[in-house]
């Protein structure tokens, strides 16, 4: 029996009793009641099976006699804090972050809240030995539901010095983060307008994942009611996206771009950024001397990687940003009262200072490759590259260089596509290398499916 195709690189994810059974859930809550030597702090996601996955798990915990205490359905920043103020060695959030809602998934964090790549790899050991703690029927586990919503609230709080009242449109998405949003920015003292506030697991507008295709209305409100900003979270709330004052998608580059420009540093400290992200950063970095070190794709890679160099902020081009002085976590509430205080000593509109930064023709495109052969398509990709180009970087995928760009092929670690990404001086080149990444990843996959 091969490797389960949920074992994702750094989470555990797939389509709920189709690849991931309710009977996969109980096993990875025995395997954790196996592992854990006190509590573990339990959230999880809006999706419509969440409630069941979470029970089958609870089950398996409590099964292993550990105590479970439970924060509901919950942003996953509000569930690492969580994991920290209660005192947990483990936590565990379960969800699928923006993929399609017949996904679901596991994600733990370990004493602080922080991801762990050591305990999942201990975690999915025993679950795939099946070695569990042995059953005893007189020492049961317990289940307890917990509110921390409000101290989290306070805790944001303490992170912002709000200048003046600010007018801010939020797309919740219908995810998770429609559980704290309003009395979050009543507290930030915001003038506000919410749209697709409350959670549905059914995900009305689509996949819970904040691009520009997604956001027409939210784009369309922020100018038109004359707004200082417009913020947009994922399904779990890992990501916020933003729109400026004029309407238009900003690119998470020049968001990392505009908190370098606030966030105190000296010449010589490190920005990470995953290896996909647009050379806006390297420009910007430059300017105030700073280092810019590249990841792989992952948040996980990128909160090492920050915490490797001390970093004042790391970022993937999804979304996903860490920014140290608030937490070690890509909590998108955190990093969104940020950007709205970073809006409230502004003088100038948001607009005026994305308008002023460096720009690329940038695209990104996805290719349906089934999980068997994705990667090893990406690796007959980058013998053919090395081969061609001067430059390549292999870190992630196969990254090839050009004069004024470069493109990136990888293989996703969530779902089964192969990502394509090209960046350049000039829309005809964009296209030209676009087009022959794609050739080159469809005539690859032939020799795959032969």
């Amino acid at each position: 029996m091969g490797r389960p195709s949920f074992l994702r690189a750094y989470d555990i994810r797939g389509i709920v009793e189709h690849e991931l059974m309710l009977e996969d859930y109980l096993n990875f809550g025995k395997a954790v009641g196996t592992v854990a030597e006190d509590f573990i702090v339990l959230g999880r996601d809006a999706r419509v099976h969440g409630e069941i996955c979470e029970k089958a798990f609870v089950s398996g915990v409590l099964s292993r006699g550990v105590d479970v205490k439970s924060v509901g359905v919950t942003p996953i920043g509000v569930l690492s804090y969580a994991v920290e103020k209660l005192g947990a060695k483990i936590g565990v959030m379960i969800g699928a972050s923006h993929n399609p809602p017949e996904y679901n998934g596991l994600k733990f964090f370990k004493e602080g809240g922080e991801y762990s790549k050591e305990l999942d790899n201990s975690i999915r050991q025993v679950f795939l030995v099946k070695k569990f703690k042995k059953f005893n029927w007189k020492s049961i586990g317990s289940y307890e539901k917990v509110e921390v919503k409000s101290d989290y609230i306070d805790f944001v709080l303490s992170k912002v010095n709000i200048k003046r009242k600010i007018r801010v449109v939020v797309d919740c998405m219908n995810g998770t983060a429609g559980v704290l949003i309003r009395p979050l920015l009543e507290a930030l003292g915001c003038d506000y307008k919410i749209i697709h506030e409350e959670p549905s697991g059914l995900f009305p507008l689509g996949e819970p994942e904040p691009k520009p295709s997604k956001l027409k209305e939210l784009m369309s409100l922020v100018p038109s009611g004359e707004y200082d900003i417009g913020l947009a979270f994922d399904g779990d709330c890992d990501r916020v996206a933003v729109v400026d004052d004029k309407g238009r998608f900003i690119e998470p580059e020049k968001v990392a771009s505009l908190f370098i420009n606030f966030l105190k540093s000296k010449p010589g400290d490190v920005v990470v950024a995953s290896i996909n992200s647009s050379s806006v950063i390297d420009d910007v970095a430059s300017e105030k001397g700073l280092k810019v070190v590249r990841t792989r794709v992952g948040h996980f890679y990128i909160i090492n990687a920050v915490k490797e160099h001390n970093a004042i902020i790391g970022f993937e081009r999804s979304g996903h940003m860490t920014i140290p002085i608030l937490r070690l976590f890509d909590d998108a509430i955190l990093v969104a009262a940020k950007l709205i205080e970073i809006c409230s000593v502004m003088e100038t509109p948001l607009s005026e200072f994305f308008e002023n930064l460096p720009s690329y023709c940038f695209k990104e495109v996805s290719v349906k490759c089934p999980d068997s052969i994705k990667f090893k398509v990406v690796k007959r990709i980058s013998e053919i590259l090395k081969s061609k180009y001067k430059k390549v970087n292999t870190i992630d995928g196969v990254k090839a260089y050009f004069s004024g760009g470069w493109f990136l092929i990888r293989a996703s670690n969530t779902q089964p596509l192969i990502r394509i990404s090209v960046e350049a001086e000039n829309r005809r080149e964009l296209d030209e290398k676009l087009e022959y990444a794609k050739r080159l990843v469809l005539n690859t996959m032939k020799n795959y499916r032969m």
